[in-house]
Formats: C-alpha cells, sequence, structure tokens
C-alpha cells in the first residue's frame, strides 16, 4: 500500500510501505532518542542533552525514511492545442486547367495564407501530401512539389495521417483536394467511422469535361494455347452528344481483333465492345485498345490502354494425397480451385480403399506435377501409391506441398524425408498451438503483404518441439503453444528450395481456420487463399538454372507511376547471396536510366523509378559480389499515357461534401475560407505529465547521514561520553 502525502498542489511523496508503520516507527525513534538522552554520564546541560536528542532522532528518522523507500513524484500540467493534420492532394488530377486557371495554383496560394504560419508557429499543424498514398512533408515542401501522382486515396490517407500521430491529441483534419477518388476504400463511408472532424477545402471546376476514356480493357491474365480468350472494351464519354469516333483493339504482332466505331449518345455515355483473340502462341502477348481522337477533347492521353496475357501452353496438374478426409483436404482444394492454371485432382484415402471409389491412382502420381501431401502418409496408406509418390519427389524432383496431420507415420514418412524440409524430433500430443512471423522468402514477399500478420491469425493444432529444421530450409513462420505464446518452440511453415527442387513444408494442421476464423472479418480475409495462391506459384514456377532473376511488379504502367523492380540472387550453391551489387539499366525511346536495387536480405532485392514518358521498355541487369558476376537477366514492360486521374477529371464537391458532413466537419472553397481557420483556433487542453524520483537511493542522504552522525560523535567526545 501506497500513500501520497501533498507537499504542494501537484507534488508528492509515496512510500513504499503502510504509512502508519513508518509513523509508528518513527515516533519510537524519537521516543528512543529521548531516553538515551535523558541521563547522561557525565551530566550535561540541558541544551546538550536536547541537541544530541535531537542528532539521535533525526539519523533514525532518516533511516527509517530510506528503508522505506520514498519516491519524490510531481505532476507538470502544461496548456496544449490539439493538433491539426493538413492533407494536401498532390495527384495528377490537381494539375488540370480550369478555365486557363490551374488547380494547383489554387492550392498552393491557399496554402500561403497567414493562419498556417500561425497553426505552424504554435507547433499544431502537421502536413501531408497524398495520392495514392500519404507522406509527411514540410509545408514550404508541399508548396514547392509538382502535383503528379498517380491515383487519388483520401480514406487511407487520412488514415495514414492518424497513425502517423497517434502520440498526439488529433483535433481537426483538414483536406485540400478536388474530390477525386479513384483508389481506396469509400471515404464518405470512413469519414463516419473516425470521432475527428474533416474540414474539405475544395479547387477546380466541377463542369463535366468533354472527354472519350477508354475505361477499361478486361480479359484474362493467362489463357492457354488454343483458345479463343474474350476481351471486353470499356468506353466512356463525357459532352461528346452528337459525335462518334473509331475504335480499335490490336495485338503486339500488329493484329486487328476489333475495329467499330463508336457512337456516342447523351452528354454521359458508356458502352462495352466486345471482341477475342485466338492465343495461339506460347508466351506474352501485348493487347491494345486504341480510340481516335476527338475534336475538343479535354486530352487524348485516356484514349489508349493496353493489357498483357501470358499464354501457357496447358494448365498444371496438381494431385492432393491425403491419408484421411478433413477439413484441410475441403479448403485447399477451393483455394486451388480459384487458379485457372491449375487442373487440380484429389486421392483421399478411406478404409475401403480412395473417397468415391476414385481409381487410376498411379496415372494421376505419374501426370502429377506437383503433389500436395495432407496427413499423409498413414500407417495405413496404399505402399504401391506411396512408392510412387516417393519416387516421383526423389527421383524426378516434382515439387511438393506438405500438410502436416495427426495420422502421419513418421516410419512411412522416411520413403521421402530427402524431400522434407524437416527432420523428425520425439513427438507430444497434438495441441492448440499459435503461429508468429519468423524470416521472409522470395516465395510470399514478391508479392508484397500477405494481408495480415502471422500473430492475428486463429489458432491451429500441432506439436510443439516436434520437428527440426534442416539447414537449407528457411523458417517462414514459427508455431508456439497458446498458453505460453511468447515461447516459440519450432517451425510452422518452411520453405527449401535445394538444388532447384522446391518444397513448402507446414508442421501444423486444421490451418483452414485460417480462412474460416477471418470469414467475418471486414478485412484480410483472404490471407489463406492468398498464402496457398503464392505457395502454389513459386512451387510450379519453371527452375531453370539461373542465379539471377530480375522481374517488375507489373507490366503495364500508366505514365508517372512508378516502375517497382524485384531481384533474386542466388549462389553457385544456389542459397541466397545478401549484399551484392545489383544495378538493371533501363533503355525506353530516347531515355536510359540505371537502377540501383536495394539489399532486403534472403538474396532478396528492390528498386524503383517512375516512368514519365511513354512507350516500350527493355531493362537488364546484373548481380556482383566484389568483382565476380553472379548473372545476368533481362524484360521488358509498357508506359501509356493513361492515367487514373483523368477517368473523371471534375471536380467532386459532392464528395468533398459528403466526407464533411459524415465526420462533423465543413466544407469550403478556396476562394470563400475566412471560417476555417476560426474553426481551426481549437481550444487548448491541459495535459499532465508526471514523473518520479527515487529519494532513498541519493548520495546527498547518505552525506545528511553520515554529517548527522559525526556531529553527534563530536558533541559526545567534548562531552567526555564513550
Amino acid at each position: 500500500m501506497t500513500l501520497l502525502f501533498p507537499l504542494l498542489a501537484v507534488r508528492g511523496i509515496t512510500f513504499g510501505a503502510p504509512t502508519f508503520l513508518f509513523a509508528l516507527l518513527a515516533l519510537a525513534g524519537i521516543a528512543f532518542a529521548v531516553v538515551v538522552y535523558r541521563q547522561t554520564l557525565p551530566p550535561v546541560s540541558p541544551w546538550r542533552k536536547r541537541t544530541l536528542s535531537l542528532l539521535r532522532a533525526v539519523v533514525l528518522v532518516l533511516v527509517l525514511f530510506v528503508i522505506f523507500e520514498p519516491v519524490l513524484s510531481w505532476i507538470n500540467r502544461t496548456d496544449k492545442r490539439g493538433q491539426v493534420l493538413l492533407l494536401v492532394d498532390r495527384s495528377a488530377s490537381m494539375e488540370i486547367s480550369d478555365g486557363g486557371t490551374v488547380r494547383d495554383s489554387l492550392a498552393k496560394s491557399f496554402l500561403r495564407r497567414s493562419g498556417w504560419q500561425d497553426l505552424q508557429s504554435r507547433g499544431s499543424l502537421r502536413t501531408f501530401a497524398f495520392g495514392d498514398s500519404a507522406r509527411s512533408m514540410s509545408l514550404d515542401s508541399i508548396r514547392s512539389s509538382s502535383a503528379d501522382w498517380v491515383g487519388t486515396n483520401p480514406g487511407d490517407a487520412w488514415l495514414a495521417a492518424l497513425k502517423a500521430s497517434a502520440g498526439d491529441d488529433v483535433g481537426a483534419i483538414v483536406l485540400i483536394s478536388d474530390g477525386a477518388q479513384n483508389e481506396g476504400p469509400n471515404p464518405e463511408r470512413l469519414a463516419s467511422e473516425i470521432n475527428v472532424p474533416i474540414y474539405t477545402v475544395g479547387v477546380g471546376d466541377t463542369t463535366l469535361r468533354r472527354d472519350a476514356i477508354i475505361a477499361d480493357i478486361l480479359t484474362n491474365d493467362i489463357a492457354y494455347r488454343g483458345a479463343q480468350v474474350p476481351i471486353r472494351v470499356r468506353v466512356r464519354g463525357s459532352g461528346l452528344s452528337g459525335t462518334s469516333g473509331r475504335l480499335r483493339v490490336m495485338d503486339s504482332q500488329s493484329r486487328t481483333l476489333s475495329d467499330e466505331v463508336i457512337q456516342f449518345e447523351g452528354s454521359l455515355f458508356e458502352k462495352t465492345v466486345e471482341t477475342s483473340f485466338l492465343a495461339d502462341k506460347e508466351g506474352e502477348l501485348r493487347l491494345s485498345a486504341v480510340l481516335d481522337s476527338l475534336p475538343g477533347e479535354a486530352t487524348v492521353d485516356n484514349n489508349r490502354r493496353s493489357r498483357i496475357v501470358r499464354v501457357l501452353d496447358s494448365k498444371y496438374n496438381v494431385l492432393v494425397l491425403a491419408g484421411a478426409p478433413s477439413p484441410d483436404v475441403t479448403f485447399l482444394m477451393q483455394a486451388l480451385g480459384r487458379d485457372t492454371t491449375i487442373s487440380a485432382s484429389a486421392l483421399v484415402e478411406t478404409r475401403s480403399g480412395f473417397a468415391g471409389g476414385k481409381s487410376g491412382a498411379m496415372d494421376l502420381v505419374a501426370d502429377a506435377e506437383l503433389i500436395v501431401l495432407v496427413n499423409y502418409p498413414t500407417t495405413a496408406s496404399n505402399s504401391q501409391v506411396l512408392n510412387a509418390v516417393a519416387l516421383r519427389l526423389t527421383n524426378d524432383g516434382i515439387p511438393l506441398l506438405y500438410v502436416g496431420g495427426p495420422a502421419v507415420s513418421k516410419v512411412a514418412s522416411e520413403k521421402f524425408a530427402a524431400r522434407l524440409p524437416f527432420e523428425w524430433s520425439p513427438k507430444g500430443q497434438p495441441d492448440r498451438v499459435v503461429v508468429r512471423g519468423a524470416s521472409s522468402h522470395p516465395a510470399l514477399s514478391a508479392g508484397g503483404e500477405l494481408g495480415a500478420p502471422w500473430a492475428d491469425l486463429p489458432p491451429i493444432f500441432g506439436s510443439a518441439g516436434s520437428v527440426e529444421p534442416k539447414a537449407s530450409a528457411t523458417v517462414v513462420a514459427t508455431v508456439a503453444n497458446e498458453v505460453t505464446p511468447e515461447l516459440p518452440s519450432g517451425p510452422a511453415l518452411l520453405i527449401s528450395d535445394l538444388n532447384r527442387r522446391r518444397t513448402a513444408a507446414f508442421t501444423v494442421f486444421d490451418i483452414y481456420r485460417w480462412q474460416l476464423g477471418r470469414a467475418k472479418e471486414s478485412v484480410d480475409t483472404d490471407f489463406y487463399s492468398n498464402l496457398m495462391s503464392r505457395l502454389t506459384a513459386w512451387l510450379l514456377a519453371p527452375t531453370e538454372e539461373k542465379q539471377v532473376k530480375i522481374s517488375t511488379d507489373k507490366k503495364v504502367y500508366s505514365s508517372g507511376e512508378s516502375v517497382r523492380f524485384q531481384a533474386q540472387v542466388y549462389g553457385a550453391d544456389l542459397k541466397p547471396v545478401n549484399g551484392a551489387s545489383v544495378l538493371v539499366g533501363v533503355t525506353g525511346g530516347e531515355r536510359e536510366e540505371t537502377v540501383s536495387l536495394r539489399d532486403k536480405g534472403n538474396g532478396l532485392y528492390e528498386g524503383q523509378m517512375t516512368a514519365s514518358t511513354s512507350g516500350d521498355y527493355a531493362y537488364s541487369g546484373f548481380a556482383l559480389t566484389g568483382a565476380d558476376t553472379l548473372g545476368k537477366d533481362k524484360g521488358a514492360f509498357v508506359v501509356e499515357s493513361f492515367n487514373l486521374e483523368w477517368l473523371d477529371s471534375r471536380a467532386r464537391y459532392d464528395v468533398l461534401q459528403a466526407i464533411s458532413r459524415n465526420s462533423g466537419g465543413a466544407f469550403f472553397t478556396t476562394e470563400r475560407s475566412d471560417s476555417l481557420f476560426e474553426k481551426l483556433n481549437l481550444p487548448s487542453k491541459v495535459v499532465e505529465s508526471a514523473r518520479e524520483i527515487p529519494l532513498w537511493n541519493r548520495p546527498l542522504l547518505l552525506w545528511i547521514l553520515i554529517g548527522l552522525l559525526g556531529l553527534e560523535w563530536l558533541l559526545r567526545k567534548r562531552s567526555g561520553m564513550l
């Protein structure tokens, strides 16, 4: 028990033991000091008795003071105003000229108002630039920056700004924008879910502009040779009533797939044109939709769009072998079924053979290009099928996806133990376990975030300490008992690429719960499907002997968009290489640029450049360690003039007004914003901060005790006492 004794309005001393006990012992010490000096030998004067009694009493009280570990504490109270978060639109639509006035010039003129300097001088203003993302920038940097970001995502922008200001008391958000929104969640809905008023400032003309747009070109990302693949081109027009334009769809082999005249009707027009092409050649095929320019269009940059289609020879044959029926098998087959590049078959063992009386097991094993084992093999597994599987894995080296289970036989698994990225250990009883992230791997990280942290996944089942990873394996996730989650006790997911024999292994089971347990959540519900899709794509990817692999995250970019390069670098022993120098040379038209990729660990490198000019680009790169070249790679990508910002170039004051209304703020224009700064003159709040200083271990207190004891000894000696 502790008690706070007020010294001043905001100060006090806290004891580490009951205060009444300290007071009782202090009184006893004082009484003891008085009694000791009532009779002295030799007798001394009364004033000396009182002085000696006082010194002894003070010493005893100070000793007790130290024993009870006193702490001096106080509370500082300061007046602090709430933070104002200013978000300024830096997307390309802010460069649109409305009647000869560029929107961005109006925004920058508004940012020069003295009210912003006043807020900044008081330390209550934080500024951010936003487009497809948000970035903290100074007010001066925003005033001097260009509005050239591709895409506008206001909802995620203010959420990111709030997250960056988590330690501050945010009183208001100011959003300066033309109201465009072409990425991310609905900002009107998000505005109603936060407890901070958003004051929006509209910039631009809300008048519908005369423009024709190819809004989208839809087709399959992957097709198969010999198939007739459909194409859908969506054309939109505004202010073009009574005019017509020619739409052509062509491929990279200069073949015209469609040639049609579009008749624009009404002030707002939209039409979908359907055609198709024959996928007659394996490889990558570029499809382009081109709309001839029309008189008086606001811009012709959005009259062309492209897509890249990857044509495969045939689907991959995937065989799922399970030791018994289970939800893991059901959910895995559903995930595989969503992949159009895969033809999946399942053999599920039962007491009487395979479920459904399925036959032809040996043919399925022979044709498989990826084998998935779920709770397999068991002690009752068909020996003929098991031997065939072991031969395909050990001799042919086909990819393996392994999911553990309670019935797995360690003895039967020895037939293909060389392909497993772990060694068996003494096994306990299966228990509820949780997973935690351990290390990254290009198989999962190259595509960005999976959608949820490992630690957020629901508990599953496994045996803590049942396996040990092999030296050649990468542990992507670890497992821990649900009761003691802070104590990792083994790998949960391992990935191995030894000698180009790829394996991914889950040592846990009932992993279907990762999908089922997150089904009711509003975000990240596709973690399981996303995980399985990336693993199977990596397992099935060609494994030609290339030590350096360089790729881009997309094949088609908009002008002004960032082109992100990813590289995987391996040594002669096929192990990931860190610390290499990876350079990529890019050429397109008259442009030549060299991009240096950053080391991200585990043989993964990343870098980016801005694609400012439309056209076809080629790149080639290499990796160096010292003076040695590990390998080279090359590729290509396309940059087109189309920009998301041109899908709807008018200012959307209706969106900005809805954001303000739903959040409890207000809407302004740059011309009528006088009352904005009055609303931003937020009332100050009293902020209390506590501080504590231990008194019992202060050197000064020790010196005081020594001084008092020395003074008492000196007086006793002067009085002739022992």
